[in-house]
């Protein structure tokens, strides 16, 4: 089975080679997991925004955003609670190791 990530009003899976992004609005996303890149920052109140959208294959698929280069392209936005994003992680190091590209550390504290 492949991955697949359900969360409040997001709901993200793998077709094969594509991320799929769904949300209550009905709109939809498709990036191709060679492209994908997904950076997390902080936000205010302990809360973080999870950006999802393209960059360089030579670049960890998922990482903190103000340590590496930013997402390009259409990129998508959504706000978590801090305590959310090991779940977010979770899923993206999944997704990573399935297309073979790393994720860079990310500090709990």
């Amino acid at each position: 089975m492949e991955p697949k990530l359900v969360r409040d009003d997001h709901m993200m899976r793998v077709d094969g080679d594509v991320l799929e992004v769904f949300d209550v609005q009905y709109h939809a996303r498709r990036i191709p997991l060679v492209w994908l890149a997904v950076r997390v920052e902080p936000a205010r109140n302990g809360r973080l925004v999870i950006y999802i959208g393209q960059n360089n294959v030579d670049q960890p698929l998922y990482a903190p955003g103000k340590q590496s280069p930013a997402v390009r392209g259409d990129v998508l936005g959504i706000g978590i609670d801090a305590e959310e994003e090991p779940a977010y992680r979770a899923f993206f190091s999944e997704v990573a190791q399935l297309c073979g590209r790393p994720v860079a550390a990310i500090s709990d504290s």
